[in-house]
Protein backbone atom coordinates (compact mmCIF):
# COMPACT_ATOMS: atom_id res chain seq x y z
CA UNK A 1 0.00 0.00 0.00
CA UNK A 2 2.79 2.42 0.93
CA UNK A 3 4.58 1.60 -2.31
CA UNK A 4 1.41 2.32 -4.30
CA UNK A 5 1.03 5.69 -2.56
CA UNK A 6 4.66 6.54 -3.31
CA UNK A 7 4.15 5.61 -6.97
CA UNK A 8 1.05 7.82 -7.18
CA UNK A 9 2.93 10.68 -5.53
CA UNK A 10 5.78 10.34 -8.05
CA UNK A 11 3.29 10.42 -10.91
CA UNK A 12 1.65 13.52 -9.48
CA UNK A 13 5.04 15.23 -9.13
CA UNK A 14 5.92 14.30 -12.72
CA UNK A 15 2.60 15.62 -14.01
CA UNK A 16 3.20 18.82 -12.08
CA UNK A 17 6.75 18.99 -13.48
CA UNK A 18 5.44 18.55 -17.03
CA UNK A 19 2.83 21.28 -16.49
CA UNK A 20 5.43 23.67 -15.06
CA UNK A 21 7.88 22.90 -17.89
CA UNK A 22 5.30 23.47 -20.64
CA UNK A 23 4.08 26.65 -18.94
CA UNK A 24 7.66 27.97 -18.83
CA UNK A 25 8.14 27.10 -22.51
CA UNK A 26 4.93 28.93 -23.40
CA UNK A 27 6.09 31.95 -21.38
CA UNK A 28 9.44 31.90 -23.20
CA UNK A 29 7.72 31.87 -26.60
CA UNK A 30 5.42 34.70 -25.50
CA UNK A 31 8.40 36.76 -24.30
CA UNK A 32 10.21 36.27 -27.62
CA UNK A 33 7.08 37.17 -29.61
CA UNK A 34 6.63 40.39 -27.59
CA UNK A 35 10.23 41.46 -28.14
CA UNK A 36 9.38 42.71 -31.64
CA UNK A 37 12.59 43.98 -33.24
CA UNK A 38 14.82 41.60 -31.30
CA UNK A 39 12.84 38.58 -32.48
CA UNK A 40 12.88 39.87 -36.05
CA UNK A 41 16.65 40.40 -36.01
CA UNK A 42 17.27 36.97 -34.48
CA UNK A 43 15.11 35.37 -37.18
CA UNK A 44 16.98 37.22 -39.93
CA UNK A 45 20.34 36.04 -38.60
CA UNK A 46 18.98 32.50 -38.33
CA UNK A 47 17.73 32.52 -41.91
CA UNK A 48 21.08 33.63 -43.30
CA UNK A 49 23.30 31.53 -41.02
CA UNK A 50 25.76 29.06 -42.48
CA UNK A 51 24.47 25.46 -42.74
CA UNK A 52 27.78 24.42 -41.19
CA UNK A 53 26.74 26.08 -37.93
CA UNK A 54 23.52 24.06 -37.86
CA UNK A 55 25.54 20.90 -38.54
CA UNK A 56 27.95 21.85 -35.75
CA UNK A 57 25.05 22.39 -33.34
CA UNK A 58 23.68 18.95 -34.22
CA UNK A 59 27.18 17.54 -33.78
CA UNK A 60 27.37 19.00 -30.27
CA UNK A 61 24.18 17.17 -29.32
CA UNK A 62 25.74 13.95 -30.66
CA UNK A 63 28.94 14.54 -28.65
CA UNK A 64 26.92 15.23 -25.48
CA UNK A 65 25.05 11.96 -26.04
CA UNK A 66 28.34 10.13 -26.54
CA UNK A 67 29.71 11.57 -23.29
CA UNK A 68 26.57 10.56 -21.38
CA UNK A 69 26.92 7.05 -22.81
CA UNK A 70 30.57 6.74 -21.78
CA UNK A 71 29.86 7.99 -18.26
CA UNK A 72 27.01 5.52 -17.81
CA UNK A 73 29.16 2.70 -19.20
CA UNK A 74 31.92 3.37 -16.68
CA UNK A 75 29.49 3.58 -13.75
CA UNK A 76 27.41 0.57 -14.82
CA UNK A 77 30.20 -1.83 -15.73
CA UNK A 78 32.05 -1.20 -12.47
CA UNK A 79 29.05 -2.51 -10.50
CA UNK A 80 28.79 -5.82 -12.38
CA UNK A 81 32.32 -6.95 -13.32
CA UNK A 82 31.25 -10.29 -14.87
CA UNK A 83 28.74 -8.48 -17.11
CA UNK A 84 29.83 -5.89 -19.63
CA UNK A 85 27.14 -3.65 -21.09
CA UNK A 86 28.12 -3.04 -24.70
CA UNK A 87 28.72 0.47 -26.02
CA UNK A 88 26.16 0.10 -28.83
CA UNK A 89 23.52 -1.07 -26.38
CA UNK A 90 24.19 1.80 -23.97
CA UNK A 91 23.99 4.37 -26.80
CA UNK A 92 20.60 2.96 -27.76
CA UNK A 93 19.43 3.07 -24.13
CA UNK A 94 20.53 6.69 -23.70
CA UNK A 95 18.86 7.81 -26.96
CA UNK A 96 15.62 5.93 -26.22
CA UNK A 97 15.43 7.06 -22.59
CA UNK A 98 16.19 10.70 -23.45
CA UNK A 99 13.40 10.69 -26.04
CA UNK A 100 11.12 9.01 -23.50
CA UNK A 101 11.82 11.74 -20.96
CA UNK A 102 10.27 14.33 -23.28
CA UNK A 103 6.82 12.77 -22.84
CA UNK A 104 4.53 12.80 -19.76
CA UNK A 105 5.60 10.73 -16.73
CA UNK A 106 9.18 10.52 -18.09
CA UNK A 107 9.27 6.75 -18.77
CA UNK A 108 12.82 6.94 -20.13
CA UNK A 109 14.74 6.46 -16.88
CA UNK A 110 12.29 3.82 -15.63
CA UNK A 111 12.59 1.92 -18.91
CA UNK A 112 16.38 1.97 -18.77
CA UNK A 113 16.39 0.65 -15.20
CA UNK A 114 13.90 -2.09 -16.13
CA UNK A 115 15.99 -3.09 -19.17
CA UNK A 116 19.18 -3.41 -17.11
CA UNK A 117 17.31 -5.47 -14.52
CA UNK A 118 15.83 -7.86 -17.09
CA UNK A 119 18.81 -8.24 -19.42
CA UNK A 120 21.84 -7.75 -17.17
CA UNK A 121 20.46 -8.75 -13.79
CA UNK A 122 21.30 -5.38 -12.23
CA UNK A 123 19.17 -4.77 -9.16
CA UNK A 124 16.82 -1.79 -9.33
CA UNK A 125 18.47 -0.25 -6.26
CA UNK A 126 21.88 -0.45 -7.97
CA UNK A 127 20.51 1.19 -11.14
CA UNK A 128 18.99 3.99 -9.06
CA UNK A 129 22.35 4.44 -7.31
CA UNK A 130 24.09 4.65 -10.70
CA UNK A 131 21.60 7.31 -11.82
CA UNK A 132 22.26 9.29 -8.63
CA UNK A 133 26.04 8.97 -9.11
CA UNK A 134 25.72 10.13 -12.72
CA UNK A 135 23.63 13.15 -11.71
CA UNK A 136 26.04 13.99 -8.89
CA UNK A 137 29.02 13.86 -11.27
CA UNK A 138 27.18 16.24 -13.62
CA UNK A 139 26.72 18.70 -10.77
CA UNK A 140 30.33 18.31 -9.59
CA UNK A 141 31.60 18.88 -13.15
CA UNK A 142 29.56 22.09 -13.33
CA UNK A 143 30.97 23.23 -9.97
CA UNK A 144 34.50 22.31 -11.12
CA UNK A 145 34.31 24.43 -14.25
CA UNK A 146 32.51 27.19 -12.36
CA UNK A 147 35.34 27.25 -9.83
CA UNK A 148 37.84 27.37 -12.69
CA UNK A 149 36.07 30.39 -14.13
CA UNK A 150 36.24 32.16 -10.76
CA UNK A 151 39.88 31.29 -10.08
CA UNK A 152 41.06 32.39 -13.53
CA UNK A 153 38.91 35.54 -13.57
CA UNK A 154 36.90 33.90 -16.38
CA UNK A 155 38.67 35.58 -19.28
CA UNK A 156 41.65 33.22 -19.14
CA UNK A 157 39.80 29.88 -19.15
CA UNK A 158 39.80 28.42 -22.66
CA UNK A 159 37.91 25.43 -24.04
CA UNK A 160 41.03 23.23 -23.91
CA UNK A 161 42.00 24.30 -20.39
CA UNK A 162 38.49 23.57 -19.12
CA UNK A 163 38.28 20.19 -20.88
CA UNK A 164 41.61 18.88 -19.60
CA UNK A 165 41.63 20.51 -16.16
CA UNK A 166 40.80 17.20 -14.36
CA UNK A 167 44.33 16.01 -15.23
CA UNK A 168 45.48 17.75 -12.03
CA UNK A 169 43.69 14.98 -10.10
CA UNK A 170 45.81 12.16 -11.58
CA UNK A 171 48.42 12.05 -8.74
CA UNK A 172 45.64 11.41 -6.22
CA UNK A 173 44.10 8.40 -7.99
CA UNK A 174 45.58 5.56 -5.95
CA UNK A 175 42.76 2.99 -6.13
CA UNK A 176 40.79 1.34 -8.93
CA UNK A 177 37.54 2.83 -7.63
CA UNK A 178 39.05 6.32 -7.60
CA UNK A 179 40.28 5.89 -11.17
CA UNK A 180 36.87 4.67 -12.33
CA UNK A 181 35.03 7.60 -10.79
CA UNK A 182 37.71 9.98 -12.09
CA UNK A 183 37.18 8.62 -15.61
CA UNK A 184 33.43 9.19 -15.32
CA UNK A 185 34.06 12.69 -13.91
CA UNK A 186 36.45 13.53 -16.76
CA UNK A 187 33.78 12.51 -19.27
CA UNK A 188 31.25 14.73 -17.49
CA UNK A 189 33.67 17.67 -17.69
CA UNK A 190 34.07 17.05 -21.43
CA UNK A 191 30.28 16.89 -21.68
CA UNK A 192 29.94 20.26 -19.93
CA UNK A 193 32.44 21.73 -22.40
CA UNK A 194 30.38 20.29 -25.26
CA UNK A 195 27.35 21.98 -23.72
CA UNK A 196 29.31 25.23 -23.67
CA UNK A 197 30.15 24.86 -27.36
CA UNK A 198 26.51 24.06 -28.13
CA UNK A 199 25.40 27.25 -26.36
CA UNK A 200 28.16 29.26 -28.05
CA UNK A 201 26.98 28.11 -31.50
CA UNK A 202 23.29 28.69 -30.71
CA UNK A 203 23.98 32.31 -29.71
CA UNK A 204 26.12 32.74 -32.83
CA UNK A 205 23.21 31.53 -34.99
CA UNK A 206 20.85 34.23 -33.72
CA UNK A 207 23.44 36.98 -34.13
CA UNK A 208 24.49 37.31 -30.47
CA UNK A 209 28.01 35.83 -30.27
CA UNK A 210 29.39 35.17 -26.79
CA UNK A 211 32.91 34.21 -25.70
CA UNK A 212 34.09 30.86 -24.35
CA UNK A 213 34.01 31.75 -20.62
CA UNK A 214 30.43 33.04 -20.89
CA UNK A 215 29.38 29.93 -22.82
CA UNK A 216 31.02 27.66 -20.23
CA UNK A 217 29.33 29.51 -17.37
CA UNK A 218 25.95 29.13 -19.07
CA UNK A 219 26.73 25.45 -19.71
CA UNK A 220 27.17 24.95 -15.97
CA UNK A 221 23.77 26.54 -15.42
CA UNK A 222 22.17 24.42 -18.16
CA UNK A 223 23.58 21.21 -16.69
CA UNK A 224 22.32 22.15 -13.24
CA UNK A 225 18.84 22.71 -14.72
CA UNK A 226 18.96 19.30 -16.38
CA UNK A 227 19.36 17.57 -13.01
CA UNK A 228 16.10 18.90 -11.51
CA UNK A 229 13.88 15.91 -10.62
CA UNK A 230 10.43 15.44 -12.17
CA UNK A 231 11.10 17.87 -15.05
CA UNK A 232 12.29 15.77 -17.97
CA UNK A 233 15.42 17.14 -19.65
CA UNK A 234 15.03 20.44 -17.79
CA UNK A 235 12.17 21.53 -20.08
CA UNK A 236 11.37 25.19 -19.51
CA UNK A 237 13.70 25.53 -16.53
CA UNK A 238 16.82 25.39 -18.70
CA UNK A 239 15.47 28.02 -21.10
CA UNK A 240 14.70 30.49 -18.32
CA UNK A 241 17.94 29.77 -16.45
CA UNK A 242 19.87 30.74 -19.58
CA UNK A 243 17.45 33.59 -20.24
CA UNK A 244 17.91 35.21 -16.82
CA UNK A 245 21.68 34.74 -16.55
CA UNK A 246 22.82 35.51 -20.12
CA UNK A 247 22.09 39.26 -19.71
CA UNK A 248 24.26 39.28 -16.57
CA UNK A 249 27.04 37.04 -17.85
CA UNK A 250 27.20 37.94 -21.54
CA UNK A 251 25.14 41.12 -21.90
CA UNK A 252 22.63 39.40 -24.21
CA UNK A 253 18.98 40.54 -24.02
CA UNK A 254 16.53 38.18 -22.32
CA UNK A 255 14.51 37.49 -25.47
CA UNK A 256 17.61 36.62 -27.49
CA UNK A 257 18.91 34.33 -24.75
CA UNK A 258 15.57 32.52 -24.64
CA UNK A 259 15.57 32.23 -28.44
CA UNK A 260 19.09 30.76 -28.46
CA UNK A 261 18.23 28.10 -25.89
CA UNK A 262 14.94 27.28 -27.60
CA UNK A 263 16.90 26.82 -30.83
CA UNK A 264 19.16 24.39 -29.00
CA UNK A 265 16.08 22.59 -27.68
CA UNK A 266 14.63 22.22 -31.19
CA UNK A 267 17.89 20.79 -32.53
CA UNK A 268 17.99 18.43 -29.54
CA UNK A 269 14.51 17.12 -30.38
CA UNK A 270 15.42 16.82 -34.08
CA UNK A 271 18.36 14.63 -33.05
CA UNK A 272 16.60 12.43 -30.50
CA UNK A 273 13.39 11.67 -32.41
CA UNK A 274 15.13 9.57 -35.11
CA UNK A 275 17.88 8.36 -32.75
CA UNK A 276 15.40 7.27 -30.08
CA UNK A 277 12.94 5.68 -32.50
CA UNK A 278 15.76 3.79 -34.22
CA UNK A 279 16.98 2.51 -30.84
CA UNK A 280 13.71 1.03 -29.61
CA UNK A 281 13.50 -1.90 -32.11
CA UNK A 282 17.09 -2.92 -31.34
CA UNK A 283 16.47 -2.84 -27.59
CA UNK A 284 13.20 -4.75 -28.01
CA UNK A 285 14.99 -7.44 -30.02
CA UNK A 286 17.75 -7.65 -27.39
CA UNK A 287 15.18 -8.02 -24.62
CA UNK A 288 13.16 -10.62 -26.54
CA UNK A 289 16.30 -12.64 -27.33
CA UNK A 290 17.34 -12.58 -23.69
CA UNK A 291 13.91 -13.75 -22.50
CA UNK A 292 13.85 -16.55 -25.11
CA UNK A 293 17.32 -17.70 -24.06
CA UNK A 294 16.30 -17.68 -20.41
CA UNK A 295 13.19 -19.78 -21.19
CA UNK A 296 15.30 -22.31 -23.13
CA UNK A 297 17.83 -22.52 -20.30
CA UNK A 298 15.01 -23.03 -17.79
CA UNK A 299 13.47 -25.83 -19.87
CA UNK A 300 16.87 -27.49 -20.25
CA UNK A 301 17.37 -27.34 -16.49
CA UNK A 302 13.94 -28.92 -15.86
CA UNK A 303 14.60 -31.71 -18.37
CA UNK A 304 17.99 -32.41 -16.81
CA UNK A 305 16.43 -32.66 -13.35
CA UNK A 306 13.76 -35.05 -14.64
CA UNK A 307 16.45 -37.18 -16.27
CA UNK A 308 18.38 -37.39 -13.01
CA UNK A 309 15.26 -38.39 -11.09
CA UNK A 310 14.59 -41.26 -13.50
Amino acid sequence: MDQLLQTNQRRQFKRLGLFVGLALLAAALWTIARSGTLASQAWQHLRHASPLLFAALLGCVAVITLCTTLCMLVLTNRTRPPIRVQFREMVALICASTLGNFVPLQPGLIGRIAFHHQVHGIAVAISVLIAIQSTALTGIAALWIGAGLLLTNAAHLSWIAAAFSPIVLVPFLRTTTARQFAAAFFVRVLETCAWGLRIHIAFQLIGQPIDAPAALALACVANAANTIPFIGNGIGVREWSIGFLAPLIAGVPLADALAAELLGRVVEIIFFIPAGLASWPMLHKRLRTHISTRVVDSNTFVCANEGLQK
